[in-house]
């Protein structure tokens, strides 16, 4: 097994990005501690507010498909259904 990186792209409704960054910081906060997580991180962009990223990196896919299983993972992508303009773009590295 080898380390996983996934980078994920969200574009925000305006006027819903601080929702979005709270439920954002839950999941974030919760990731952290999985096993097998060895980072998670989120950003705005500093030129278009309503541009969010997501670095994540994992130990082995294991880890990774116990991240998208979580329950703080169902709740976030739950909580931001409708903050999101658009479907979150997901790569695997």
């Amino acid at each position: 097994m080898h380390k996983q990186i996934i980078i994920a792209r969200a574009r925000v409704k305006a006027g819903r990005e601080n929702a979005f960054i709270d439920s954002a910081k839950k999941l974030a906060d919760m990731a952290r501690t999985e096993p097998g997580n060895l980072c998670y991180s989120f950003y705005r962009s500093v030129t278009e507010p309503e541009n969010f990223i997501f670095y994540e990196e994992y130990k082995d896919a294991v880890a990774v498909t116990a991240h998208a299983s979580s329950e703080a993972f169902k709740a976030f992508t739950e909580a931001v259904r409708e903050l999101l303009d658009g479907d979150l773009i997901v790569d695997k590295y």
